[in-house]
């Protein structure tokens, strides 16, 4: 934090905040619960935040707990080596709301979360496609955002783009990159500005827009 944040009373100053995926979860849980909060000079910048969930750990909890048969506890034994099973509690954490792994104290604390969000998030990048970019992550994050049953095909791969907007208004997001609240056409790794920049197209230019923002 900033010189100026007063740690005793959790007050953040001063600081541009920027979170990818499960951290801008955790970091709206932490202000939903009163951990920290934000002076009126700190912004947030969340990127593909899960803020329902991901239906990606669903989908990983469900292959971790069946071996109904001798492929299903192949795909078990893989994943084991991966360290992907037993599911991490970080993974854990991320279990989409209202469904079968869920529980209603989960839920609770996702709506609680969202409402943090909305009130404190100041710039987002919320994509509607899980192609991207060309990169080496391109072909998993394909795989991805069609394996996985996700609830809707707008997603980053791993991300929705209704769980990210955490009920912020869809009317809020552009597609060019000079747009506070972006909804760019990048997978979850592009996101996370571990690839390159498009060429072409405005909703392909991750790094731009970052560089471009206003706080």
């Amino acid at each position: 934090m900033s010189s100026t944040s007063d740690v005793a009373a959790g007050i953040i100053d001063n600081t541009i905040i920027v979170t990818h995926s499960m951290g801008g979860l955790v970091m709206a849980h932490a202000l939903a619960k009163g951990k920290c909060s934000f002076s009126k000079t700190t912004s947030w910048v969340a990127l593909s935040p899960p803020m329902t969930g991901s239906m990606a750990s669903d989908y990983l909890m469900d292959i971790c707990n069946d071996e109904s048969n001798d492929l299903s506890k192949l795909a078990v034994g893989v994943f084991e080596v991966l360290g992907q099973c037993p599911m991490p509690k970080s993974r854990k954490s991320t279990t989409y709301q209202g469904e079968k792994h869920s529980t209603p104290s989960i839920d609770a604390a996702y709506v609680a979360a969202q409402e943090a969000y909305r009130n404190n998030v100041a710039a987002a990048m919320c994509s509607d496609s899980y192609a991207g970019l060309l990169s080496t992550y391109q072909a998993p994050c394909i795989l991805a955002g069609t394996a996985v049953p996700h609830k809707s095909k707008k997603n980053d791969g791993l991300v929705e783009f209704q769980s990210c907007l955490g009920g912020l208004d869809e009317n809020l997001f552009g597609n060019h990159y000079l747009d506070r609240f972006y909804r760019p056409q990048l997978n979850h790794a592009d996101t996370a500005f571990l690839t390159g920049e498009g060429i072409i197209k405005d909703s392909q230019k991750p790094h731009k827009w970052f560089e471009c923002l206003a706080l």
